[in-house]
């Protein structure tokens, strides 16, 4: 076949036409990145100090089974920069971390990340900013909160949980208050109505706002018109420990009651026994309590047993010094881990609430052993230990009448006024600002 010049002619034309678009395009690229020849240079976004109100915020709440890119991407990043994100923040906090019910805090500008805030715990927050060259910069940085010396005043009438309720303070107070008096008061027994807490202790405000609590440094309680009073001091060992005035440590060798405050349905000694139908003597006092309620070891100890029979279900015995052992029985699960030969601390988490075994209902049967010979737990005179040197004494008392005087003096319930601590007192005062974290 012979071709025609016309129509070769023709294919040349149409692929110069084709080809001519494409150099073209080429060359525009060429001088936009190759200006001088050099190393191919990243374009710089330009980022401003946006106000609040100018800048884009996204709230991005962390669900169950959420890892942090996903996360970001609902918040509206791109997959690129929050692999980026996730990468360049590592050294500072690792957002594999992120726990479900927490929150991040997104900012934008023109539609790119510029800041997030993620809250690590109550005071202390990660702070992440984008860079210039496109990178992210992160910060864990402490909250800024006004820390103030206050005194709480509390009434029961029925129980302190109630009394924290209705007293108007955040119900976060109400655990560390009742752990301070938990080796001395069986809230299970002892509380009385007209019973009175009184606590001088540092409350943490953000913005003009309640926040957060600090430590307790004092408190004092009057049960059936008894008083007893209680100081934060440091310890010899270090940190810091809990003190009556003369001394003594608040920490006795066992708490009085495995669970935190529930109710006694079966005493020690003989009884009628509810599955079974007939009396025999109750080695033990039974708690009612909610099914997965934590179940603390009342004392430090070795666990020699873990196991599950059709009479005590799931049940956990632990031996304690001086030839003590503590049973838990008819328990839900055990706590993750917990083997026989471990050691446990006091106060630690054990297993949870449960109705195995011959039960009739969720409850913890709590007992104890000295020396093969069961005892009533709710009689046992628990020893106080370690306690303040002598030569510590004459500082400590000095102490105790300084910071005990604001709820040693006779006052009406509610709270007197807050007191802003002044510098010098102990506790350093963050400074003055709103907490804006970009």
């Amino acid at each position: 076949m012979i071709s025609r010049p016309g129509s070769e002619k023709l294919r040349h034309r149409l692929r110069l036409l084709l080809l001519l678009p494409i150099l073209f395009l080429a060359a525009i690229l060429a001088w936009r990145f190759f200006p001088g020849g050099g190393a191919v240079e990243e374009a710089v976004p330009v980022y401003h100090d946006l106000t609040l109100s100018e800048a884009q915020e996204v709230q991005v709440e962390i669900i169950p089974g959420d890892c942090c890119a996903v996360a970001l991407l609902r918040g509206g990043m791109t997959p690129g920069d929050a692999a980026r994100l996730v990468a360049d923040v590592k050294p500072a906090y690792d957002l594999a971390r992120i726990r479900s019910g927490q929150t991040m805090t997104l900012f934008f500008e023109n539609g790119l990340l510029r800041n997030l805030v993620y809250s690590v715990d109550r005071d202390r927050f990660l702070s992440v900013e984008r860079g210039a060259g496109g990178g992210f910069r992160g910060r864990v940085a402490d909250v800024p909160y006004e820390v103030r010396q206050e005194t709480v005043r509390i009434r029961i009438e029925n129980s302190l949980y109630d009394a924290t309720l209705a007293s108007g303070e955040m119900m976060e107070l109400f655990e560390p208050l009742s752990r301070m008096f938990e080796y001395d008061v069986d809230f299970n027994r002892d509380i009385q109505p007209g019973d009175t807490v009184s606590a001088v202790l540092e409350k943490k405000y953000l913005d003009g706002k309640l926040a957060a609590y600090g430590d307790i440094l004092a408190a004092e309680m009057v049960n059936n018109g008894k008083s007893i009073q209680v100081v934060r001091y440091p310890a010899p060992g270090g940190g810091a420990g809990y003190y009556h005035p003369d001394g003594r440590s608040t920490k006795r060798m066992f708490l009085r009651c495995p669970l935190p405050f529930v109710h006694v349905t079966s005493r020690y000694g003989m009884r009628r026994h509810p599955v079974l139908g007939y009396s025999r003597r109750h080695n033990g006092t039974d708690f009612a309590a909610p099914y997965g309620t934590p179940v603390r070891a009342t004392a430090a100890g070795v666990v020699t047993a873990r196991g599950r029979d059709n009479g005590r279900g799931n049940y956990v015995t632990i031996r304690h010094a001086n030839g003590f052992a503590s049973h838990y029985y008819h328990l839900q699960r055990f706590a993750a881990g917990l083997r026989a030969g471990q050691r446990v601390e006091q106060g630690q988490v054990i297993a949870t609430v449960g109705s195995t075994g011959l039960s009739t209902g969720p409850h913890l049967h709590y007992g104890l052993v000295q020396n093969g010979r069961t005892i009533n737990p709710l009689r046992l005179q628990s020893p106080s230990t370690a306690p303040l040197p002598k030569a510590m004494l004459p500082d400590f008392q000095k102490y105790c009448d300084q910071i005990l005087a604001p709820i040693a003096r006779p006052a009406a319930f509610p709270a007197r006024p807050s007191l802003p601590l002044r510098p010098g007192d102990g506790v350093p005062l963050p400074p003055r600002r709103s907490f804006d974290p970009r």
